[in-house]
């Protein structure tokens, strides 16, 4: 049941995330200063509207017209990003209101992860804000993104592209760096907020927006601690009834809740007891940071019903490891049914196993891959299916005919290399259309893990992606986290996604 929001708040992150003009208070040509970063990165991520450079020592900034103040801007500004020496921001504030700017981000740092006066000037800050009828975004922000508005104000120069994946984070070094990994293994953003000390706006009201907003698939949270954990402890639940929530919280340990509170003054509580209270709601919590977009992938697929998994593999090995990955997250292998067995018997040469894991002995034949894998997925015995080497084996062929090649030229020929180069990637998209056609059937997940040194997790086809991982550990424990977001949907009598 969704909680109550206050509409005011969600209007104005609203208009956070969607100015149609902006100005960079203290921008710089001076590349070593945020003033230019964001600059940077508002003009680089073609930022549609206005971009006002304010800095009454300058008369352009990376070749764009500069204003002495906020007052000089020749139209409306939305949105107002602060990078000035602390001293200077309330004044700041004062001429943004006086101005008619919506919101405010402050990047300065200097707040209440300092001490008592930092606190009492941050307190101060929000006061000026709220004064002006302006919501803030920080103080010690690293910026944040609406990337359907090609709003790229971060002091990271990653430009992720356009999706449906949304990030809060109480770091901003940490979410720029899950940023720089969205962008390369091609996992669309749609809006990323660095919370930084959440003196105004903080992640339980980003969540709740985020929450209802129809143009994002799944939530990424990186979190160190909250103020308020029931408000927190509902705004995720309300999310999770409406996407998958993707969660990793730093202060596990007494070291790390320390570290917690020196960056950015928040304070961590038990992390046992958090983590219980977030898988009671339904949150898929995480451990590593790389797991974030690993999860955020997983949300392009269905949602398995069950935790029974088939192995597809192309190697006996891999699948023996990824039968004990299963077991150790509660995932379960029970074996092929007769009639699956059946039908594999006349695909495969007499000596294949007759189990799950279902090992394809080696054999590089994709219509092989694609009629078993059919026969796996079809199967009511399953809900998931999890291949291993099928993806990616046309381009370990394909690299086997280069190496020849660099030490046989004149045995393999340069334009033999090119015509099985054109027949492996025909093969490879032909394979990866199947497994698109496939979970579109039969409505359920087949996670993959690549053969080839792809980085990237969403393969696209078409309008629709394959999801795949480099290792088995990272699929299975995807994988899992899908099934038990699943089935606390299931218990909670929610429709599937």
């Amino acid at each position: 049941m969704d909680v109550p929001v206050d509409a005011q708040v969600m209007q104005k992150i609203q208009e956070l995330c969607y100015p149609q003009s902006v100005a960079v208070i203290g921008a710089s040509d001076n590349v070593l200063k945020w003033g230019s970063f964001l600059m940077v990165n508002l003009l680089s991520g073609k930022f549609a509207g206005p971009i006002y450079p304010i800095n009454p020592k300058a008369k352009k900034v990376l070749g764009v017209a500069c204003y002495p103040d906020i007052a000089a801007c020749p139209g409306p500004v939305d949105l107002a990003f602060i990078t000035l020496p602390l001293a200077q921001v309330v004044d700041a504030i004062a001429k943004c209101a006086a101005k008619g700017v919506k919101n405010v981000v402050v990047i300065t740092s200097g707040y209440s992860e300092t001490g008592e006066e930092g606190a009492r000037l941050e307190r101060e800050l929000v006061k000026a804000v709220h004064a002006g009828g302006m919501r803030l975004l920080g103080p010690n922000t690293m910026g944040m993104m609406s990337t359907h508005q090609k709003l790229y104000s971060t002091g990271s120069n990653a430009v992720p592209p356009q999706g449906a994946i949304s990030m809060i984070s109480q770091s901003g070094n940490l979410g720029a760096q899950v940023m720089t990994w969205a962008e390369e293994q091609n996992v669309g953003i749609n809006k990323f907020f660095g919370t930084g000390n959440e003196a105004d706006l903080n992640c339980t009201d980003l969540l709740n927006y985020l929450a209802h907003d129809n143009t994002t698939r799944a939530i990424l949270l990186y979190i160190e601690g909250v103020e308020d954990g029931k408000a927190f402890l509902q705004a995720a639940r309300n999310a999770a009834e409406h996407k998958p929530v993707v969660l990793l919280k730093s202060g596990r340990t007494d070291i790390g809740a320390k570290a917690a509170a020196s960056h950015t003054g928040a304070m961590s509580g038990s992390f046992a007891v958090f983590e219980g209270a977030m898988r009671q709601a339904g949150v898929i919590v995480v451990r590593q940071p790389m797991d974030l977009i690993d999860g955020a992938a997983g949300s392009y697929l269905p949602m398995p019903r069950g935790r029974r998994v088939a192995i597809v593999t192309l190697g006996g090995g891999w699948g023996v490891v990824a039968s004990d990955l299963c077991r150790e997250n509660g995932l379960k292998l029970p074996p092929l049914p007769a009639d699956v067995v059946a039908a594999l018997d006349k695909l495969l040469p007499s000596f294949w196993s007759r189990q799950n894991p279902l090992d394809l002995v080696g054999q590089i034949n994709p219509e092989i891959y694609c009629r078993a894998l059919e026969e796996v997925v079809k199967s009511d015995a399953f809900d998931s299916v999890l291949t291993l080497g099928l993806l990616g084996s046309s381009a370990f062929v394909a690299g086997t005919i280069v190496s020849a090649h660099q030490v046989a030229p004149e045995t393999v020929t340069m334009p033999m290399v090119e015509q099985m180069m054109a027949i492996t990637g025909a093969i490879e998209q032909n394979v990866r259309e199947e497994i698109v056609r496939l979970i579109k059937t039969y409505r359920k997940p087949i996670v993959n893990v690549a053969l080839n040194r792809n980085p990237q997790i969403l393969l696209a086809v078409g309008n629709d992606y394959v999801v795949s991982y480099s290792t088995p550990e990272k699929a299975v424990r995807i994988l899992a986290g899908m099934t038990q977001f699943q089935n606390w949907r299931t218990a909670m009598g929610l429709p599937d996604l």
